[in-house]
Order: structure tokens, then C-alpha cells, then sequence
């Protein structure tokens, strides 16, 4: 069993804008389910009965909101779960996110326990299935290997990185090499061989290895936390509750250290890497397109004539009239439309909003 969970919330979500802003990023929007894709996360945190912390990173201008939604769910019980709150100076990826959970965990004694680290942005059922990889990926880490979940291609899908794995390993497979987001007939022949699996972004290891690894291939990160000291600075929010908030230690070090990814930084130059099948449906929610797959969302506010395979998402009534196949998306004064299909080429709307220097639309 897995003794500790980390979730990474602390990204801007782009893909996603206009419902998606620097200050309510997309981990926090609600896709017609009763709770954000965070509170999710945190519900599967949960049903994994672990027995240490669910520890959450996250910038810190979002402490407070990420607070607001750990209240909103669970002020009733808490019992049996220490909830941390690691708090970021600014956004430098998944490394040192992971890191930065890792390294408080090693001060609080827990070298030797073994973690989950999610996303809080992703879309996982059922969890009967999660909770069955997680133990399976835990059991793996055992034995010394950092472990990634992959997910059986659907599809010859170039929006994803991908894993090709080797030979079987326990309840899983030795990661053979990791694979970047390929072309269109790259794809086709990784669905052709049957041995690459969608790289999902969750990741099973033992505290101890995950840091020795990072040492090895990422020293500058490593060295930039051996610093880091969290006595006298745990600050408790309520039952079982506590904040750690962004201090002059962690903010010189995160002035220093490189933005890259777990993957960039361990995952891809480690030779103890591992991976489990997963056998729990997955979505990234990295698209408008995908979200319209994925989401259920009530239309009852939209009104259409003579239009179909159209997806809205907005706060306010909407009527399409001869068209089909578009892309509506409303969100907080702002309106996106783009056909299906498209919708990946919105980081590039944001990267134009951005240079117009209107920050008042991200």
C-alpha cells in the first residue's frame, strides 16, 4: 500500500482558457460533476485508505482558494488525514513541484515510505481501478524502481508523450525508453506495435530513490533544496489542516533552480524506471476538444436550429443557428470559438492575448 500522496496543483491550464485564468486555473473548474477536478483529486486521494499525508503544492497565491476547496468537501471529516500544503513562490514544472514534497517528507522522516504523486487536473474512474493500480505500482516501487502509469492507446494521438516498455516486471513492465509527443505517422506505427502506452503523468516511488535519482541526473535542483528547512514554519488552518507557506528559503531556491519537468529531469534518464498498465479510464482534460468528449455538461441554456456536434461551455444563454461543429466556449467576459478539431491551438490565443498586454484576460 501506498503511505503518502502528493498532488500537484499549482499549473495555469492554458489549453483551457477562457474558463481556465492565471488565478483560477483549470485544475478548479467544475465539468459538470458536483466538485472541481481538484476536489476529485482529493477524493481519490482519500478512497486509497492510505494511512500519512496527502501533501498539495500549489502556488501560493492559491493557498487560500485551494483551502477554500478542501473546506468545501471535507470540513465535516478529516479524521485519519493530515492534509499539507506546500506553498510555491512561483511556477517552475513538475520537478521541482515534486520535489519540493519530497524533500519535506525526508525531514519529517519519511525516506523510506513510498508516494503517489497526481495531477489535479486529470479525469480518472472508477476508482475501484485506481486504487488497485496504485497498490500494484507501490508493490513495484518496492523494489527500488520509480514508477509511471501508462494508458493503453485508444487512438494514433500526437498530443501525448509516450512509453515503450520492455520486458514484464512484477505486476508491471521495465520502461525500455520514454518517447516524445510524435507525428501523426509516429503515432500510427507506436498503436502498430503494441507496446507504447500513453504517458499519463502519475508516478509511484519510494521518497529515498525518487531524491537519489534527482541527485544523480538533476543536481542542480537536488543541491538547490538541501537547504530548504519547514521547522517553525507549519502553520495550522484547522482539523488535521496545516500550510507551509512560500518562505525566504524556498524562494531563494526557487530563483536558482531550472523549470523542468519530472520527466525531463528523472524519468527519461533513470534506469530504474517501471511502469504499470492502467487499467482506470483517463482523460488530461487538455483541450476543449477533449473536455467536450469527456465532460457532462447541462445545456439547458443552449438553444440551436439547424446545427449539430456543436460543445458550449458558458455562463450565459447561447443560440447557434446553421452550424455544426464548433467549439462555444464563454467564460468570465471572454468568448472562444473555434471548430473541433482546433482547439490545441488555443495556447496560442494565449500566447497573443499575452503580448497585446492584456493580463486582464489571463
Amino acid at each position: 500500500m501506498v503511505h503518502h500522496v502528493v498532488i500537484m496543483a499549482g499549473g495555469s491550464g492554458t489549453r483551457l482558457w477562457p474558463a481556465s485564468r492565471s488565478r483560477h486555473p483549470k485544475q478548479f473548474l467544475n465539468l459538470g460533476t458536483e466538485k472541481t477536478l481538484f476536489q476529485e483529486t482529493l477524493f481519490r486521494s482519500f478512497a486509497l485508505g492510505i494511512n500519512g499525508k496527502i501533501i498539495i503544492v500549489t502556488h501560493r497565491e492559491q493557498v487560500n482558494f485551494i483551502l477554500d476547496q478542501i473546506n468545501a468537501v471535507f470540513a465535516a471529516d478529516r479524521s485519519g488525514f493530515e492534509i499539507i500544503v506546500l506553498a510555491e513562490p512561483e511556477a517552475r514544472n513538475t520537478a521541482p513541484a515534486v520535489m519540493l514534497a519530497a524533500r519535506f517528507l525526508e525531514a519529517a522522516g519519511e525516506r523510506e515510505s513510498s508516494v503517489c504523486v497526481l495531477p489535479a487536473d486529470h479525469m480518472i474512474y472508477p476508482v475501484e481501478n485506481f486504487k488497485e493500480d496504485v497498490n500494484s505500482a507501490a508493490g513495484i516501487a518496492e523494489s527500488g524502481k520509480l514508477v509511471t502509469f501508462g494508458i493503453e492507446p485508444t487512438c494514433p494521438e500526437t498530443g501525448y508523450g509516450y512509453i515503450e516498455t520492455g520486458d514484464r516486471f512484477k505486476t508491471g513492465f521495465l520502461v525500455s525508453r520514454f518517447r516524445e509527443k510524435p507525428d501523426a505517422e509516429t503515432a500510427r506505427e507506436f498503436l502498430k506495435q503494441g507496446n507504447f502506452f500513453w504517458n499519463s503523468g502519475i508516478f509511484s516511488f519510494n521518497v529515498g530513490v525518487f531524491l537519489d535519482e534527482v541527485k544523480r541526473y538533476s543536481p542542480a535542483i537536488y543541491d538547490g533544496f538541501v537547504p530548504v528547512n519547514f521547522t517553525g514554519y507549519i502553520k495550522r488552518t484547522g482539523e488535521n489542516l496545516f500550510v507551509i507557506p512560500s518562505h525566504g528559503a524556498v524562494e531563494a531556491v526557487y530563483r536558482k533552480i531550472p523549470s523542468i519537468s519530472i520527466d525531463y529531469a528523472v524519468m527519461e534518464k533513470s534506469r530504474r524506471t517501471a511502469m504499470v498498465k492502467a487499467s482506470f479510464v483517463w482523460s488530461d482534460v487538455g483541450s476543449w476538444d477533449e473536455v467536450s468528449r469527456v465532460a457532462e455538461i447541462d445545456n439547458g441554456n443552449v438553444f440551436t436550429e439547424d446545427s449539430k456536434g456543436n460543445f458550449v461551455f458558458s455562463d450565459m444563454p447561447v443560440a447557434l443557428v446553421g452550424v455544426n461543429d464548433l467549439l462555444v466556449i464563454q467564460k468570465k467576459g471572454a468568448l472562444l470559438i473555434c471548430r473541433k478539431g482546433e482547439s490545441q491551438r488555443t495556447k496560442s490565443i494565449v500566447e497573443r492575448i499575452k503580448k497585446s498586454g492584456r493580463d486582464d484576460l489571463l
